[in-house]
């Protein structure tokens, strides 16, 4: 990972849950508490957090930087550069930045893949559980407007033969944000060794999903521990969503006017609170 890294915080609430449990206890700091690791010494740090100097220099290492000192540096700089935070808006700033961090790391070229891929299948059935839900239902309701066949499958699977009839003509979409299940996993396994592809969009980095699938498109972690930001834990995944939307219209006008004539984007930052909103309460 290089270390001239504009996106440092982002790039730690995602991975640090594919480290260590004692280094993903320090990425967990380090997200909540920035400022204090700018202002205090490695030795200050691991007291902190209840662990040894040498895990705190591992993590700096696992992020590409030589030791403490460069990594305090690049957050520093970051933090720096970040905009503040209007006080006003405090209520709604993790959702605010859960939206802004999944719009800045989206990997463009597995998003037009996916959109190319999506454009040519005729059946997509999408699997979620749990927090996951509204973002599957918000991608379903768009996809049948912009007149794809989409089915919403929660617990009820459907039956791998179904799925297999057609492979080339099928496709599956996964949300996964902090939940999935054994049943849903066995059956994303058999399909895809039955040649039916898979696009999975997860908050952070599920390693399960991210080697079953052939597309991965992350959202960015919300800024504040599980269970504690209300619509920021969903939100940069309803973004993302949104975007695959975005980029399968770009595919082929057709679905532009088809989504056009029924509801658009609901996604802007600007917007983003009062959008979110509406919806849940609809």
């Amino acid at each position: 990972m290089s270390q001239i890294n504009a996106n440092l915080l982002i790039n730690i609430r995602n991975e640090s849950a594919a480290l260590s449990p004692i280094l993903e206890k320090v990425g967990r700091f380090v997200t909540e508490n920035p400022d204090f690791v700018m202002r205090h010494t490695i030795t200050e740090l691991a007291d902190s957090i209840e662990t040894s100097e040498g895990s705190i220099t591992r993590f700096c290492r696992a992020f590409g930087f030589r030791g403490f000192s460069d990594f305090r540096t690049a957050l520093a700089m970051e933090q720096g550069a970040a905009r503040p935070e209007d006080k006003n808006k405090e209520e709604i700033s993790s959702v605010l930045a859960s939206i802004r961090d999944s719009h800045t790391i989206i990997n463009s070229q597995e998003l037009q893949a996916a959109a190319a891929w999506l454009n040519l299948v005729s059946n997509v059935s999408i699997y979620a559980v749990g927090t996951a839900v509204p973002v599957a239902l918000f991608l379903q309701m768009n996809l049948i407007k912009m007149g794809k066949a989409a089915s919403f499958v929660d617990r009820f699977y459907l039956s791998p033969s179904a799925m297999m009839v057609e492979p080339q003509s099928q496709g599956i979409i996964v949300i996964h944000t902090e939940q999935t299940s054994a049943d849903m996993m066995q059956v994303l396994t058999l399909a895809k060794q039955h040649g039916v592809k898979i696009l999975s969009l997860t908050r952070g980095t599920f390693a399960p999903l991210s080697r079953l699938s052939d597309w991965n498109l992350q959202a960015a972690v919300a800024l504040k521990g599980e269970g504690e930001y209300g619509f920021a834990e969903i939100a940069g995944a309803m973004m993302v969503a949104d975007r695959v939307l975005n980029a399968l219209e770009e595919q082929d006008e057709r679905y532009a006017e088809c989504r056009k004539a029924h509801q658009k984007s609901i996604f802007s930052i600007e917007s983003v609170a009062n959008k979110l909103s509406e919806y849940f309460m609809s």
